[in-house]
C-alpha cells in the first residue's frame, strides 16, 4: 500500500532562505478540466495569495504540475504554500474575505473545488537547501530505517556534491533541498523525508536521470564511497521519484 500511495505524492517547489514551513495541498483534476482549472487559479485565486505574501502572512506561493501519468487517479497538480515558521503559519489570515475580494469576481464564479478533488495535504519542514531558481523538480521521496542519520548525511555528504555541481554548471542542476514531513506520521505513512533536485529543462532532468557511467567523476565515487545510504535506506534507494512543472510562482517583491 505505502508503496502504491508513493505514486501520489510530489512536490516542490521553490523555497527562499527564510522559509522554514511548507504546506503542500495536492489535487487530482480531471484531464477535460484543465484548462478551466488553470485560468481561474492563476489568473484569480492567485491574487489572493500575492495579497497575503505582500501582508507578509507567506513567504510564497507556486502551483506545479505533475509530468507524465503514474497511477490512474493520482494526483496532477500540488499547491505549495511556504511560511516562515508554524508560529506565523495561519491559513485563515491568508484567505479572508478581504483578500478574496481583491479578485475582483465572485468567489462562486471561479471556484475550482466541485470538479477537483484534495486526496491528502501534508506540513513539511526544510532541512537544508542550495538556493536557486528552476522550471522543473525532480522529487525523491524516502521512508529511511533512520530519518535522521538520513537528513545528516544529506546535509554534510550529499550537499558539498550538490553544491559545488550547481556552482560550476554541472549536470544541469540548479537547486537542490532536503525536506522532513511533520504531518501526517505514522508506520502507514507514504514518505517521511524528500529531497528535490531543479532543472530548468527536461532534457536536464532526463539526461541527470539516464544511466550514464561516464558522468559518474571521482567527487561523486568518493561520496557514493562515503555514503551509508544502503543501510539507511530499505533496499539502498529512493522510493520513487517524480518530475514536476511549474505552473506559477508568486514570491515578496
Amino acid at each position: 500500500m505505502r508503496s502504491t500511495l508513493m505514486t501520489l505524492i510530489a512536490l516542490l517547489i521553490s523555497i527562499s532562505s527564510f522559509a522554514q514551513v511548507a504546506y503542500f495541498q495536492y489535487r487530482v483534476v480531471p484531464a477535460d478540466r484543465e484548462a478551466e482549472f488553470l485560468d481561474k487559479e492563476t489568473n484569480h485565486w492567485a491574487k489572493v495569495a500575492k495579497a497575503a505574501i505582500d501582508q507578509g502572512k507567506m513567504t510564497g506561493w507556486s502551483l506545479w504540475r505533475k509530468v507524465g501519468v503514474t497511477e490512474d487517479g493520482a494526483p496532477n497538480y500540488v499547491f505549495v504554500n511556504l511560511y516562515e515558521s508554524f508560529e506565523k503559519a495561519a491559513p485563515s489570515e491568508v484567505w479572508t474575505s478581504e483578500n478574496v475580494k481583491l479578485m475582483g469576481v465572485s468567489p462562486k464564479l471561479v471556484e475550482t473545488n466541485s470538479f477537483t478533488t484534495v486526496p491528502f495535504d501534508y506540513w513539511l519542514q526544510l532541512e537544508d537547501m542550495v538556493q536557486g531558481d528552476y522550471k522543473y523538480a525532480l522529487v525523491n521521496y524516502a521512508m529511511p530505517k533512520n530519518r535522521g542519520a538520513f537528513i545528516e548525511e544529506n546535509k554534510t555528504l550529499w550537499k558539498p556534491l550538490h553544491q559545488k555541481n550547481i556552482t560550476n554548471g554541472n549536470l544541469g542542476m540548479k537547486s537542490w533541498g532536503i525536506m522532513s514531513v511533520v504531518y501526517p506520521r505514522g508506520i502507514a505513512a507514504r514518505f517521511s523525508a524528500l529531497t528535490w533536485d531543479g532543472f530548468d529543462t527536461m532534457k536536464d532532468v532526463m539526461n541527470y536521470l539516464r544511466y550514464n557511467p561516464d558522468g559518474m567523476d571521482a567527487d561523486f565515487q568518493e561520496v557514493v564511497s562515503q555514503s551509508k545510504m544502503g543501510e539507511i535506506m530499505p533496499e539502498g534507494g529512493f522510493q520513487y521519484s517524480i518530475i514536476y512543472e511549474l505552473v506559477k510562482r508568486i514570491a515578496p517583491e
